[in-house]
């Protein structure tokens, strides 16, 4: 591994990944000669620290750029700039961003990824043995029996029976492919997940019961997850922390119930505001937030704060300064130049 590789920040003990200062633009090309024209700031200056054992749940509109700080903190994508300092199992720290392809795959040995569709994250050409198998493979951890004996060993763990090691996906449900998938990101015991809209694909029975075998590998296993989704009520459940992403930026982070009963950040509030309850009464009573129009083109953001356009608070100040994410008030975090101002509502009960 590089010198320049493992010459990092320290990490405070309790956290196993930090990114500081993440951006990640994207060229815009046009023209013939495909010459580049502009660039979308699909992610821009977020700082995110994760502890060790937590479940931090990402929030935010389509395009808000969520899964994209997932693939970077794995390096799917590669970053425009910005640090992503992830803490080994052997206890030294190393900054991601500066590793090559080839010691980054070494890495993702303790850094795995739960994907969103559970039909076409599998290969349907694969039996069980293969799929849940092939990181081992791959990393060539272990015989062709022993790999053969983790495979039925992880397919007891998340529910589905050993026999079933030499079938194919197309012979499982949505539910039990997602399982499937789940089974291969642990065959190489990481200590990091990412789970992208992971149960978003599947019926609400099933996809509580995926998230509630996650919870349980969790505490097994001392994972640690990154949890992304536009569902508040899952991320309620399943969060330590909630992160809301708006236009490639971070708005709030927060404990989760402290986020649920009083946000401090405006779009916190529209998200909430805009999903039903179950009783009707309070439908009626609860406060509306009238969020207008669509999120911008992170190709051409809006000046000053991302969110201005749309928000019912809005003064003269958020068009034309950028607001830091900043720390307030019981360490909660707010993208907002009026945060302790406002007096917003949270999720009712």
């Amino acid at each position: 591994m590089s010198e320049a590789s493992m010459q990092t920040s320290a990490l405070p003990d309790d956290v196993l990944i930090s990114v500081r200062n993440l951006k990640k633009y994207f060229p815009v090309h046009a023209g013939w000669l495909r010459r580049e024209v502009g660039q979308v700031k699909a992610i821009d200056d977020v700082s995110l620290d994760i502890r060790k054992g937590e479940t931090l749940g990402l929030v935010g509109e389509s395009g808000s750029g969520k899964s994209t700080v997932a693939r970077l903190m794995l390096r799917a994508y590669s970053l425009t700039d910005g640090q992503i300092l992830f803490r080994q199992s052997d206890g030294s720290t190393i900054d991601l961003s500066q590793l090559s392809d080839r010691e980054m795959r070494a890495v993702r040995r303790e850094m795995q990824m739960i994907f969103q569709d559970p039909y076409s994250s599998l290969n349907p050409r694969m039996t069980l043995l293969e799929l849940v198998g092939e990181p081992m493979i791959i990393h060539g951890a272990g015989s062709q029996g022993e790999i053969r004996d983790r495979v039925a060993e992880l397919l007891q763990v998340v529910g589905l029976r050993p026999e079933f090691i030499n079938r194919y996906p197309h012979a499982f449900s949505g539910g039990q492919r997602q399982r499937i998938g789940i089974a291969r990101a642990l065959a190489l015991n990481p200590s990091f997940i990412a789970a992208d809209e992971a149960v978003s694909a599947l019926d609400v029975s099933v996809a509580a019961q995926n998230i509630n075998l996650l919870q349980d590998l969790q505490e097994k296993f001392g994972l640690t997850y990154l949890f992304i989704t536009h569902d508040l009520g899952m991320v309620e459940h399943i969060s330590d922390r909630v992160g809301v992403m708006y236009l490639g930026r971070l708005m709030e982070v927060a404990p989760t119930e402290q986020l649920f009963a009083k946000p401090l950040h405006p779009y916190t509030e529209a998200l909430m505001a805009a999903v039903p309850q179950p009783d009707p009464r309070g439908n009626r009573i609860r406060k509306r937030v009238p969020l207008k129009g669509e999120i911008a083109n992170a190709a051409n953001p809006p000046a000053g704060c991302a969110f201005h356009p749309r928000c019912p608070y809005a003064q003269a100040k958020c068009s034309a300064e950028v607001p830091a994410l900043r720390t307030v008030e019981g360490g909660r975090q707010v993208r907002c130049h009026f945060a302790e101002e406002l007096s917003l509502v949270g999720a009712v009960a």
